[in-house]
């Protein structure tokens, strides 16, 4: 999936450490004292159900995956790309050779590549699905520390989708695409990393270890679910508490939607393996990255940004804010997100911006590469 463009007006925004947010996290059912999830987005977006794959990547084994494209630099607060090999903000890039005639069957517009020759799924092979807002991706990877990508698919949604329930269908494709092109993918465990578009995150400031398991839940459920405005039943909720104080993060997914995630893993059968927010993702990942006494933390994806206010290497207080990328509006909502918080940002706080590798913004955000 194409980064999203970056300039003064629109700002893009290992191993896990033990203090890591693990609350966001879905394990497979064995484990369900472990699962997390997350509600309903923001009625403003949309999708259509055909997808097009736009981007087809094929890579041999060994090759580490990348960001944006190397070169990428900062000139008068805009991001210049290198003049060749690299895709316009309204084109997709395709990588190694050109597409093939479909070799499965492929919704409207779909272009898939012929089956990739001498890849054999030895063990330490897994799938990766990033489910974003506007499309979707799906790797083969392998390896952990150094991940490498192995091959690639990938869609861009043909409009807005209004759930996540809604831009899972399309998924699909992906699935059949790379299992045409590697013969099968039955068996490897698949991660998932969703869109922050699609989940709900809460700082809830109550110690919920002194209450009752169920009754904490209850908790955490009523309160996502009235800031959603859904019904309680309607979401799937996960908290955590916090080291350092009475604070406990909160993130819940629609309940429809995880149902219908697990059951397309299981008819491919794909075993389920974490599946979690992108922010929390490249939070944990980039955890060393992102330590200050106080912190604006952004990543900015194609139809909004996701903040967060760290303090004390705590997080205190998150907000999605729709539509908002560009830098300087990023400011002033992290300004009223810490006014509302009971927070202070000073002259020793840092801005950080989780960016895919090479991109860079405009002061006063510090660039973090992220993972994915």
């Amino acid at each position: 999936m194409r980064p999203p463009s970056m300039n003064s007006d629109a700002l893009e925004a290992a191993e896990v450490p033990a203090d890591a947010i693990g609350v966001a996290t879905v394990t497979p059912p064995s484990d369900p004292q472990a699962m997390v999830v997350l509600p309903a987005p923001p009625a403003a977006v949309e999708v259509a159900e055909g997808a097009a794959v736009a981007e087809v990547a094929e890579l041999a084994e060994g090759t580490e995956r990348t960001g944006a494209p190397e070169g990428s630099e900062i000139a008068q607060g805009e991001l210049r790309e290198p003049a060749s090999g690299a895709a316009s903000s309204g084109e997709s890039a395709v990588h190694d050779e050109p597409p093939a005639p479909a070799t499965v069957p492929a919704s409207p517009g779909a272009v898939l590549a012929q089956p990739t020759r001498g890849l054999r799924l030895a063990p330490g092979k897994r799938l990766q699905l990033r489910v974003g807002s506007a499309g979707a991706r799906l790797d083969l990877v392998a390896g952990w520390r150094r991940t490498r990508m192995l091959a690639s698919r990938q869609i861009e949604f043909r409009a807005g989708t209004a759930s996540l329930a809604e831009a899972l269908p399309p998924c699909e494709t992906l699935l059949l695409a790379l299992a045409g092109a590697l013969g099968s993918i039955r068996g490897l465990p698949c991660d998932v990393v969703i869109g922050d578009t699609w989940l709900l995150y809460d700082v809830i400031r109550a110690d919920l270890r002194a209450l009752a398991p169920r009754v904490a839940d209850d908790v955490v459920r009523s309160s996502l679910a009235d800031i959603a405005g859904v019904a309680p039943e309607a979401i799937e909720t996960r908290w955590q508490a916090q080291p350092g104080g009475p604070s406990s993060i909160a993130c819940g997914i629609p309940a429809a939607a995880l149902t219908l995630l697990l059951a397309l893993l299981e008819t491919h059968r794909l075993r389920p393996g974490r599946i979690v927010g992108e922010f929390v993702h490249e939070f944990n990942a980039r955890r060393s990255l992102l330590d200050s006494r106080s912190a604006v933390i952004s990543l900015v994806r194609e139809t909004g940004t996701q903040l967060a206010l760290a303090s004390a290497g705590v997080i205190a207080a998150m907000s999605f804010e729709l539509g908002i990328r560009a830098p300087e509006e990023l400011e002033i909502r992290a300004r009223g997100l810490a006014r509302g918080a009971g927070l202070e940002l000073d002259g020793q706080t840092r801005y950080f911006a989780l960016l895919p590798a090479g991109w860079l913004p405009p002061a006063p955000w510090i660039a973090v590469p992220t993972t994915i």
